[in-house]
């Protein structure tokens, strides 16, 4: 297996999601060949106008597009010449990956005809190649709408708002990034390359939290409730205080009392209606009007330093240029300095692997490579072809000590793509035995809304992550128990685990400590903040890394302040990126000839600083924040959501163009509006969407759908949990994993958004029970003795129920 930066892979320029799969490569040393029409990338100059201090000859480039081409080379090639052809095809046949994609329009792959045994052909675009909408049109915007996650944000009486940045193209490019490391993993056995597929539409579905299970088990629809977490946990979101705003992560009760207590304002606690996490979650109006005054009284700093120093997710919203200069990722080397004109800050990397951190350098100039150099490329290594379709990763064993959505997300993507995940938990892990039915009511995560004899093992929110999984049970404060565990970690390859950094260490199962058990192990460890740093212990959550990150400054209504996502969006960021930093620690490790173990560092806050980097280099090139514009873009007019037939069902709407502004105003019967170009129409936004509601207000949605989709304009329902479950599109690429489980029947769950050509994803097994495979692992696999497993049960060191943790 050749060293990850022997890979040599060329990207055909195409749409953001491409360049960010590509960038991924290039960051982490891989060389990419970028090939540029004659004239360069159309996408050149997205983004705010920045210069690379070495290209003072050649015009500007926009920041987006500076951040999303990082450390790649450039070559022009005439690909609609036949000697263009030619040369892309000779390309392909020295390269070990081509990327393709393409958006708003659907992708017609250049690769597709080309014969390359070796190489592996990755495309990408809004829908995929095939399905019902595969010849729809689609940008972020709408993307986000379809794919039901712009339907959880903003308030329950006004449209719903978009988050702002490349969300969809950077989720897409990720997990073309992981399948096609899996698929080059998956050359190593087979012996050939093979095609990977990613639609947009099909990573947003596999990346919801609770939107499609509490619909698929509880016939529950999830709503927007603001700048607060749908469902039951509360406080969690984004409140004002004295000189700005602080979100404030506190789920459930564990959290809400210390930091009442240290506010002094425990006297609350003695309100039923307060009292327990069901009731606060049906007085959520009531508790915040009982906390604001304290908020307004304080500024952010005093309420975080109280928050954190009592250990609860407290934290400050700040903009992207304070991001930019923020002590604690200063202080991590989280930044690498372009120069340029500004000189700009842009984040290393959305993970860090010992000895193989991202090193982003500046982007191209335009056909900047050196053709001679095409000599050194060698066609990849033939190896014996074998019609094996096992799933990339089988024969990889992971122990996944994960818990909440980020690391169970990491570890299901792994599963999926074949690895041997056991699930190792604390026998409390899953909470105790009795759930009051009142919460089951509230949560709408268990089948019908009824606990059942074994709530542990019905659990929605777990069932969904924990899939293709054996599941044991070990209290790691026994000595037998961590010795069993030990024994797991000699026959390993991966320990997967999400706790803060001092957990790990206190078990002296750290890195260096699992090393001593296993020279050749992989560490990945996925804390909110890093292990280092001035915020090192911070608790995190995933909305307040959201904060973090700078997201929630930017989001929000015109006349708003800041806004949080419907869902913790970090959760799902960072666990794709500890899926693809397992697998580049996995092909470091292959590729060295001693084997050597690797320790993994996925900090939560670092993964969502890469998913709003376009933003963070945009700041700076401007020298100012940008201001929040709810559904509306600078460069797009009219962009919006707008209301259809029926409660609370609405349609997006982006023209790119004038000649789709014709066609819209063709369809909606707009004609005093149909001659004006992008900059007037930006100028009568307002009037334009009152004339717009009007109109769409009177079509189902789906329907408008299909039918401006069929004059060629981008638009899409806004998809809420019914519509993503019931989809066509999804239900024709057989996108859900349907599964049985002995607590809950057969049910039908999230899939994995990466399809691969040969060595398909499997959904092999429902989520365990708890302590399900207690003997088979203990008992079978590592020769624990009856005695032993008796010995453990009685101390409550296994079990295959919840206990007490006191």
């Amino acid at each position: 297996m050749k060293p990850f930066d022997e890979l040599r892979v060329v990207e055909i320029a195409g749409a953001e999601a491409g360049a960010y799969a590509a960038k991924l490569f290039a960051d982490f040393g891989a060389t990419v060949l970028k090939i540029e029409p004659p004239g360069g990338d159309t996408r050149r100059s997205d983004g705010e106008p920045w210069r690379a201090a070495a290209s003072t000859d050649e015009a500007s480039v926009g920041s987006t597009w500076a951040y999303l081409n990082t450390s790649k080379q450039s070559h022009v090639v005439n690909l609609s010449s036949a000697a263009g052809e030619a040369e892309l095809a000779d390309l392909l046949k020295q390269s070990d990956v081509v990327i393709e994609s393409a958006a708003p329009d659907p992708l017609l792959p250049r690769s597709a005809s080309i014969e390359a045994p070796q190489l592996v052909k990755t495309w990408i675009s809004p829908f995929g190649v095939g399905g019902p909408y595969s010849e729809f049109r689609s940008n972020t915007f709408t993307d986000e709408a379809i794919g039901g996650h712009l339907y959880l944000n903003g308030e329950p009486d006004r449209e719903p708002i978009q988050r702002p940045g490349l969300h969809s193209a950077y989720q897409a490019g990720t997990h073309a990034f992981i399948g096609t490391m899996a698929a080059l993993w998956a050359r190593e056995r087979i012996g050939k390359g093979q095609t990977v597929e990613i639609a947009h539409f099909d990573g947003f579905a596999s990346l919801h939290q609770h939107t499609t299970t509490m619909w698929s088990l509880a016939g529950h629809m999830l709503m927007r409730e603001g700048n607060r977490q749908p469902g039951q946990w509360h406080p969690v979101g984004v409140y004002p205080c004295r000189d700005g705003y602080v979100q404030l992560s506190l789920p459930a009760a564990r959290m809400v009392e210390p930091f009442l207590q240290a506010a002094g304002l425990g006297e609350l606690l003695d309100d039923p209606r307060f009292a327990t996490d069901a009731a606060r979650a049906t007085h959520k109006d009531e508790f915040d009007a009982a906390i604001l005054p304290w908020l307004m009284a304080h500024t952010v700093d005093e309420i975080v330093e109280l928050g954190q120093a009592v250990r609860t997710p407290v934290g400050p919203v700040p903009g992207m240029l304070e991001l930019s200069r923020d002590p604690h990722l200063t202080e991590r080397a989280y930044w690498a300095e372009l120069q340029g004109s500004p000189d700009v800050r842009v984040p290393r990397g959305p993970f860090r692997i010992s000895d193989h951190e991202g090193a982003p350098t500046a982007p191209p100039t335009l056909d900047s490579f050196d053709a001679t150099s095409l000599a050194g490329w060698e066609p990849p290594a033939a190896a014996s072809s074998t019609s094996s379709r096992e799933p990339p990763l089988a024969g990889v064993r992971i122990l996944d000590l994960t818990r909440v959505w980020a690391g169970p997300f990491a570890g299901r993507m792994l599963a999926d793509l074949g690895a041997d995940v056991i699930l190792v938990e604390m026998p409390w892990g899953r909470g105790p035995r009795e759930v009051p039915p009142e919460l089951a009511q509230v949560m709408h995560l268990y089948p019908e809304n009824e606990t059942g004899e074994r709530p542990w093992n019905r659990n929605g929110g777990f069932n969904k992550l924990a899939r293709n999984r054996r599941g044991i049970t070990l209290n790691l404060s026994h000595a037998k128990a961590q010795r069993l565990f030990r024994d797991l970690v000699a026959t390993s390859d991966v320990v997967l685990e999400n706790y803060s950094p001092r957990v790990m260490a206190n078990f002296g199962l750290d890195f260096e400590g699992l090393r001593a058990i296993n020279p050749n192990i992989i560490s990945a460890s996925m804390p909110g903040y890093g292990r280092s740093g001035p915020n090192r212990d911070w608790v995190a959550f995933g909305p307040l890394i959201e904060a973090s990150a700078g997201l929630n400054s930017v989001m929000g209504y015109a006349d708003s302040g800041p806004y949080r996502s419907g869902i913790a969006w970090p959760d799902p960021v960072a666990g794709m990126n500890g899926a693809a930093a397992v697998m580049v620690a996995l092909w470091d490790r292959a590729a060295d000839p001693e084997s050597v173990g690797r320790e993994v560092e996925v900090a939560m806050i670092e993964a969502m600083g890469s998913f709003v980097g376009d933003q963070l280099v945009a700041a700076q090139a401007r020298g100012s924040d940008a201001p929040r514009r709810g559904n509306r873009d600078p460069n797009v007019a009219p962009q919006g959501v707008y209301p259809c037939a029926g409660a609370d069902r609405w349609i997006a709407i982006s023209i790119t163009n004038d000649d789709e502004w014709r066609a819209l105003c063709a369809q909606g019967g707009l004609d005093e509006f149909a001659s004006l170009g992008l900059r007037e129409r930006q100028a009568q936004h307002d009037a334009i969407d009152t004339a717009l509601a009007a109109w769409t207000r009177h079509y189902d949605a789906n329907g408008l759908m299909y039918q401006l989709q069929n004059v060629g304009l981008i638009a899409t329902r806004v998809s809420d949990g019914r519509d993503m479950v019931e989809d066509r599109h999804l239900a024709a690429r057989s996108f859900w994993a349907v599964l049985d489980h002995p607590d809950v029947g057969r049910r039908r769950y999230p899939g994995n958004a990466i399809w691969l050509s040969e060595t398909p994803v499997a959904y092999r097994m429902p989520a365990p029970r708890l302590g399900q495979h207690n003997d088979a692992i203990l008992r079978d696999e590592l020769g624990a003795s009856e005695e032993d497993l008796a010995e453990l049960r009685a101390s409550g060191a296994i079990s295959d129920v919840p206990i007490d943790p006191s």
